[in-house]
């Protein structure tokens, strides 16, 4: 089976499970997931010594709802900016969200910020300090699988190039292996957590995943 039927497969079923979660279970799931999520962030604000620069998303259906997160972080003086996206070429921008956000109705229906606000511009995308990454099913190593249109996995590709060609310009000795980059976060239900998750090279990898009973640092 080709590693494109397989994801097509695991997509299916989890998607399907997504589904059929309870309003309680949404609710219940995401309050828990949204307060440890909460603390980690926390964590990393006090070890930068900062406010930080977060790179989230606004729920849709039975997604995990993370708002409260986004509200959380914004609170302690973190900067959120969320996704538009572009269906000619599966790309994104990067958008402030705040009070003063006004939104459109984007790809399969999500909320979007409208085109005319604040965005952050490619050439900082290195500076975020967090990513949360959507997605349908997560492995214990980092693995992620989203819907299959690759926004994120383009992103993460993009945002590593600009990172290699910003450090090649400011230090050309300095090893590509020492290249600091966003934290990788995912709020999950914790079933999304499976086995395994077929990767291939280009795909874009967490380094944490945050459900409602525990917080899995990936392998």
């Amino acid at each position: 089976m080709s590693v494109v039927e397989l994801k097509r497969q695991i997509r299916q079923r989890f998607k399907q499970r997504r589904r059929n979660v309870t309003e309680e279970q949404y609710r219940s799931a995401s309050l828990a997931a949204c307060r440890r999520a909460a603390a980690h962030v926390a964590e990393l604000r006090e070890q930068r010594g900062r406010p930080l620069r977060v790179f989230a998303y606004l729920p849709f259906g039975k997604e995990l709802d993370i708002t409260q997160l986004l509200y959380a972080c914004r609170a302690a003086g973190d900067v959120i900016y969320i996704p538009r996206t572009e269906s000619a070429d599966h790309s994104m921008t990067l958008h402030r969200w705040d009070d003063r956000t006004q939104y459109t109705t984007g790809c399969f229906g999500l909320q979007e910020p409208v085109q005319e606000t604040e965005q952050l511009p490619v050439e900082d995308w290195p500076q975020l300090d967090v990513i949360v990454v959507p997605g349908i099913a997560f492995d214990r190593q980092g693995g992620r699988m989203g819907l299959g249109a690759g926004y994120y996995d383009r992103f993460w590709n993009e945002l590593i190039n600009v990172r290699r060609l910003s450090l090649v310009s400011e230090d050309e000795g300095k090893p590509a292996s020492d290249i600091l980059l966003p934290m990788r976060i995912s709020c999950l239900y914790a079933w999304q957590v499976t086995e395994r998750v077929p990767m291939e090279p280009h795909d874009i990898t967490v380094e944490c995943l945050i459900t409602e009973a525990d917080v899995i640092f990936c392998i």
